[in-house]
């Protein structure tokens, strides 16, 4: 709950410090962004006035009363480490081999143990992903070690 309200309060007040460009525009780029941080905001209100009223969250596919297991930290780790695989990966690798790492890592968390197949679908689907932002977005994603190749 506490994470909501801080989370919204930092997207309102970057969105207020953000620069305009000098375009006379109907609507403002700082409209959504401060509509999601109060939007946040009364979430966490919501939220509160719940917790205050005693209410307490009952997980998908349990009924009132039944035993919660506990957290499976190991997976949480593989996930965490995956996405921290990418901010590691994306300025050497490239994104190709960033996202693939990241497709892979992630599949193998949540139990799939067929390595090579998981690896052949993220490369395909990292490497359209590349192609379809660099050829006709015109986005440019860092290439990496591929650059010669891509």
């Amino acid at each position: 709950m506490g994470s909501l309200l801080l989370l919204g309060a930092i997207v309102i007040w970057d969105t207020s410090r953000t620069e305009l460009p000098a375009l006379n525009m109907t609507i403002s780029p700082k409209l959504f962004p401060v509509i999601i941080g109060w939007f946040l905001i009364a979430l966490c209100a919501i939220l509160a006035i719940q917790i205050i009223r005693g209410g307490t969250a009952v997980p998908e596919g349990l009924e009132a009363g039944d035993k919660i297991e506990k957290s499976d930290y190991k997976t949480l780790g593989y996930v965490f480490l995956s996405f921290f695989s990418y901010l590691v990966l994306i300025t050497r690798g490239g994104f190709v081999v960033a996202s693939t790492v990241v497709f892979v890592g992630i599949a193998f968390s949540f139990g799939n143990r067929k390595f090579l197949k998981t690896l052949l679908i993220g490369l395909i689907f990292a490497a359209l992903t590349y192609f379809t932002f660099t050829r006709y977005l015109h986005v440019d994603l860092p290439a990496g070690i591929l650059k010669g190749i891509l």
